[in-house]
């Protein structure tokens, strides 16, 4: 059994179809523990709210002792948990961190709704403090990503080993991405490789 967080992202509510609840179903089926928390205000997020509520969720996974601690977070998701991870948010670290579809900031500042300012990814403690909280770090992006708009390179700062995934676009039901086996297979092995088929 293993302790398994998600992290959606903007405007995200959950909804049937999606690949985040797909996969979330298919874990707790397997056994797992499972956390996937309904972010306040996804239309109109506020990173101190959201902040807030993955402490919070993040402090209940360490609750329980049994497992690997696990987060799988996607798009404004990922810059939820690195926040969390630069700003000391965490009591212990995760043993492996899936961040998939990493926003550009270039876009998130545009976005009608997020507050705040974006999260620079060439912050001299980025790096360091992603590692002090995650033992394992794996990266998923899409070839043709609309949050991407030139490419996954604007976080080669991170110096985290990207896999891709063809013609996933954003990974989102919008781009007819749904049903999504990855997920569970990448628990149970660890190897990236799993997360590269629908």
């Amino acid at each position: 059994m293993n302790r398994i967080l998600f992290l959606h992202g903007y405007t995200n509510k959950r909804p049937f179809g999606h690949w985040m609840r797909f996969s979330a179903a298919e874990l707790r089926n397997q056994g797992n523990q499972v956390w996937y928390p309904q972010f306040p205000n996804p239309d109109f997020p506020d990173s101190g709210d959201w902040q807030a509520l993955l402490n919070q969720e993040a402090a209940m996974m360490d609750e329980v002792e049994t497992g690997e601690k696990i987060v799988i977070a996607h798009s404004l998701g990922t810059v939820n948990w690195m926040l969390g991870a630069l700003t000391d948010q965490f009591l212990k670290p995760f043993d492996r961190v899936l961040l998939v579809a990493i926003p550009d900031p270039s876009i998130t500042s545009q976005a009608p709704g997020i507050k705040g300012e974006a999260l620079d990814y060439q912050h001299p403690n980025l790096v360091a403090q992603m590692h002090k909280w995650a033992k394992s770090i794996t990266v998923l992006a899409s070839d043709k990503d609309r949050w991407q708009p030139n490419g996954p390179g604007f976080y080669d700062s991170l110096g985290l080993e990207t896999s891709i995934f063809p013609g996933a676009g954003h990974f989102s039901t919008d781009d007819g991405f749904g049903v999504y086996q990855g997920i569970a297979k990448w628990i149970k092995t660890d190897n990236p490789k799993d997360l590269l088929g629908q």
